[in-house]
């Protein structure tokens, strides 16, 4: 089969344009900040590095949730509350119910320790406090379901990540377990081919971190799962990797929604 010079113009033409959307093309993302505390952290620097553009609510402070079509990508962040307080933060529910939309609007997702609780609450499960606390740098242990997982491609299967929960969840129906620790069986899951959730928090900066240590450091409760504090603050490399960690979940999230057309 002959092919015109015409025709190979728009081939180059058309892979150009692939090419520019991986690097140019912006995609819209929305976070939902449930907690002055929990900030982007190292997403902040993921999103400046590709070029995407970035919207937030403040939920806490009651802040209107977008429209489902304004954004491509949706983020939630942690925060000090249970998913379950919905008497003490009634914006808890509508954050909630919109979760609940952006999945079945087919949004990409992602969820980040009180965020996966949400998660797993908005797709039907219990979200409830743990035995005990899981504080500072633990162990994760992928599952053998994480490499059916194309978001999880190139993740370590054993990595140190830093927690910070009291809370947990049951794992939706439907959803693979990705991730485990001996503190806390369920660490990350994913809800079809968009949806990832993380026990854990990979978004933490040094700076995120020192912050938390100034308003919890004080009230650290004691438990099999806690360090001492201290600990935390001098562990660069695991900081380093936990970003590349992120990223790379990132980067999977990205890759997979320029191919799906977004």
């Amino acid at each position: 089969m002959s092919v015109t010079g015409n025709e190979m113009s728009s081939h180059r033409d058309s892979k150009k344009k692939v090419l520019k959307s991986w690097g140019e093309t912006i995609m819209k993302i929305h976070y939902i900040q449930n907690d002055p505390l929990a900030t982007l952290g190292n997403i902040e620097e993921w999103v400046s590095s590709r070029n995407h553009s970035l919207s937030c609510t403040k939920i806490y402070e009651n802040e209107t949730l977008p429209s489902l079509d304004s954004f491509e990508m949706l983020i939630i962040l942690g925060g000090r509350m249970g998913a379950y307080e919905e008497e003490k933060f009634p914006w808890l529910l509508a954050e909630r119910r919109f979760i609940y939309e952006a999945i079945n609007k087919k949004k990409w997702v992602l969820g980040i320790c009180l965020g996966v609780q949400m998660l797993a609450s908005a797709l039907g499960s219990k979200v409830y406090p743990h035995a005990h606390q899981e504080i500072g740098w633990w162990p994760i242990e992928l599952t053998e379901k994480a490499e059916q997982t194309k978001l999880f491609k190139g993740i370590p299967k054993s990595f140190a990540a830093f927690e910070h929960h009291g809370d947990t969840f049951d794992l939706p129906e439907g959803a693979l377990c990705l991730a485990t620790s001996k503190g806390c069986s369920n660490q990350a899951f994913s809800y079809g081919e968009r949806v990832i959730g993380l026990q854990f928090h990979p978004e933490f900066t040094e700076e995120v971190i020192n912050s938390v240590l100034k308003i919890t450091g004080k009230q650290m409760p004691s438990g099999d799962f806690v360090q001492d504090p201290a600990f935390w603050i001098t562990q660069a490399a695991l900081l380093e990797e936990a970003k590349s960690i992120l990223f790379t979940i990132l980067n999977n999230m990205e890759e997979a929604a320029f191919r799906a057309g977004a």
